[in-house]
C-alpha cells in the first residue's frame, strides 16, 4: 500500500505493517494508484509514473490538480480533480475533459471504477451524492 503526504511531498510504502519512505519531494502529491510494479502519481497537475527503480516519467499534464486515479484497463486512465473535473487520459498522454461540474459547485472526490460493467463512481463533497457514469 502507498500513502501520500501532500504537506511534505512524500510518498510512503507500507508493507508488513512497516512504513518506509518511497519517494520524497513530490510537489503536490495526492492521488496514487499502484499497478504491478508501477506507481501512478497525481502530483499537482502532473500525472506521473514511477517504475520499479523509482524512475519517474510524466504521463500527462492536466488543467487542474489531480485527486482520483482509476485505470481503464488498456493503458488509459480516468482522473478527477477535486474542483469538479473528470478527465480521460490516453496511454499516449492525450487528455480530454469528460465532465465539468465545478460551475454547479459539485466537487469530485476520489473515484471507483467497475471494469466489468464500465461504470465510474464519483463521490462528491458538498453535494453529498455519489454519481455513476457508464463509459462507452
Amino acid at each position: 500500500m502507498y500513502v501520500s503526504d501532500s504537506k511534505t511531498g512524500r510518498i510512503w510504502r507500507i508493507e508488513n505493517d512497516l512504513a518506509t519512505l518511497y519517494l520524497d519531494s513530490v510537489k503536490g502529491v495526492n492521488g496514487l494508484m499502484a499497478i504491478g510494479e508501477e506507481l501512478y502519481i497525481g502530483a499537482g497537475k502532473d500525472f506521473l509514473k514511477s517504475d520499479i527503480n523509482k524512475n519517474i516519467t510524466k504521463v500527462a499534464t492536466l488543467s487542474q490538480g489531480i485527486d482520483g486515479i482509476e485505470p481503464i484497463g488498456n493503458g488509459d486512465f480516468i482522473l478527477t480533480s477535486w474542483g469538479g473535473y473528470i478527465y480521460y487520459v490516453y496511454a499516449n498522454g492525450k487528455v480530454e475533459i469528460l465532465l465539468e461540474t465545478h460551475l454547479n459547485k459539485i466537487n469530485s472526490a476520489d473515484i471507483g471504477y467497475n471494469k466489468k460493467d464500465r461504470i465510474l463512481y464519483v463521490p462528491t463533497f458538498f453535494a453529498k451524492t455519489i454519481a455513476a457514469y457508464k463509459l462507452n
